[in-house]
C-alpha cells in the first residue's frame, strides 16, 4: 500500500492548532516533532557558531512539524485538498501567529516507512519499571528487569518517543493492579493500554476513531502475546456512535488512559465521568501548556479532582479522579 505523507511546518503554539485541523479531517494518528532536541544540541556547541549558523538558530528555534499519512487513494487526496483548505484559512487569519504552516507532501510505501523508523528508534525506558523496544531490537541487560513492550511503530502517533506518551505511561503504572480495567480513548497504536495489561491489568478496552489505529493496535497486542479475551480494540467516534457508547457502558472502568489534545479531552470529560469507577482514576495527556487551565477548568467543571500534575517540555500530563 502506498501512502501520503502530510508535514505542516509550525511553531510551538502552532502544534495544538494543526493538530485540531487533522482532527476536523479526521485524523487523530500524528507525528508531533518540536525544536528541543534541536536547541539542546545547538547550545550545546553555540561556541563554534558564526552569523549564519545564528541565523539558522532563529529559524529552527520556531520550528515544529505536525504530520499525519493518508492512503495515496480518492479518499485521501479529497482530505488532502480540505487539510489544505484549512491551513490556508488559518494563515489568512492569523499572519505567522502559527509559524509559516506551510505544507510538504511525499509518496512512500508502507514498508519504506517502516524501515525508516529502524534508523532512529532504540530501547526507550519509561517510568520506574517499563521498557519500550522496538520489535527487531534485543532487550539491554541493564532493562532486562523492567516490563518490556515491544512495538512496530506502523503507521500511528504513539511509539513512546513523544513527551506525551512517556508521561502517561509513567504515571498509568501507579494505578494499576490486578483488578483493574482499562479504557484507552484515542489509543493509536496501543501502546498505553497494551502496558496497562503488561504490568498486570486485568483488562482493557482501547477506542480510536482511525480504523488504522486500532488494526495496529490489535497488531502491538499480538505481537506481545495480549490474550484476545483480555484486550478489546473498537474503531469510531464515542460522541456519535452511539452503538460504541452503549458498548462501553456495559461496564466500568479503573483507569481511564486519553492521550489526545486538550480540544478532543474536554468534551469526552462528561463521557469519562459516567464510564469511571467509584475508585478509578483517568490519566490526562497531550495537553500544551497554555491549554492547561483550560482543561483543569473542565474538570472541575464535570466533578473531578486534580491528584498529580506532571509535565516534559511543556506538554502536560494530569491524573483526575471524582
Amino acid at each position: 500500500m502506498q501512502w501520503i505523507k502530510v508535514k505542516i511546518d509550525t511553531n510551538k503554539p502552532g502544534i495544538e492548532v494543526v493538530s485540531q485541523i487533522f482532527e476536523d479531517c479526521g485524523i487523530l494518528s500524528l507525528e508531533i516533532e518540536d525544536n528541543v532536541e534541536f536547541l539542546q544540541v545547538l547550545e550545546q556547541t553555540r561556541s563554534q557558531w558564526d552569523f549564519v549558523e545564528d541565523e539558522l538558530y532563529r529559524e529552527k528555534s520556531k520550528a515544529c512539524t505536525v504530520a499525519a499519512y493518508l492512503t495515496d487513494d480518492e479518499n485521501g487526496k479529497s482530505t488532502l485538498k480540505l487539510i489544505e483548505s484549512k491551513i490556508s484559512q488559518t494563515r489568512q487569519n492569523n499572519a505567522n501567529e502559527y509559524g509559516t504552516l506551510d505544507i510538504f507532501t511525499a509518496t512512500l510505501d508502507e514498508e519504506d516507512w517502516a524501515e525508516s523508523w529502524k534508523k532512529y528508534f532504540v530501547p526507550i525506558p519509561v517510568g520506574e519499571n517499563i521498557l519500550i523496544c522496538p520489535a527487531w531490537e534485543d532487550v539491554p541487560d541493564e532493562y532486562k528487569s523492567r516490563v518490556v513492550f515491544k512495538i512496530d511503530p506502523g503507521m500511528s502517533f504513539g511509539t513512546g518517543t513523544h513527551e506525551t506518551t512517556r508521561l502517561c505511561a509513567a504515571a498509568l503504572e501507579k494505578y494499576v493492579d490486578a483488578t483493574t480495567a482499562v479504557l484507552d480513548l484515542g489509543c493509536g497504536s496501543g501502546i498505553l493500554s497494551i502496558i496497562a495489561l503488561l504490568l498486570g491489568a486485568d483488562n482493557a478496552v482501547a477506542v480510536d476513531i482511525d480504523e488504522n489505529s486500532a488494526r495496529i493496535a490489535r497488531e502491538n497486542a499480538a505481537l506481545n502475546d495480549i490474550a484476545q479475551e483480555s484486550y478489546q480494540v473498537h474503531a469510531g467516534d464515542l460522541l456519535k456512535n452511539k452503538t460504541l457508547m452503549a458498548t462501553l457502558q456495559e461496564k466500568q472502568y479503573d483507569l481511564v488512559l486519553m492521550n489526545i489534545i486538550s480540544d478532543v479531552i474536554i468534551p469526552l470529560l462528561p463521557v469519562v465521568k459516567e464510564l469511571l469507577s467509584n475508585r478509578g482514576v483517568c490519566v490526562l495527556s497531550g495537553i500544551i501548556g497554555k491549554y492547561l487551565q483550560d482543561v483543569e477548568d473542565a474538570c472541575e467543571a464535570n466533578g473531578f479532582e486534580i491528584v498529580k500534575h506532571t509535565s516534559e517540555n511543556d506538554w502536560q500530563c494530569v491524573v483526575v479522579k471524582l
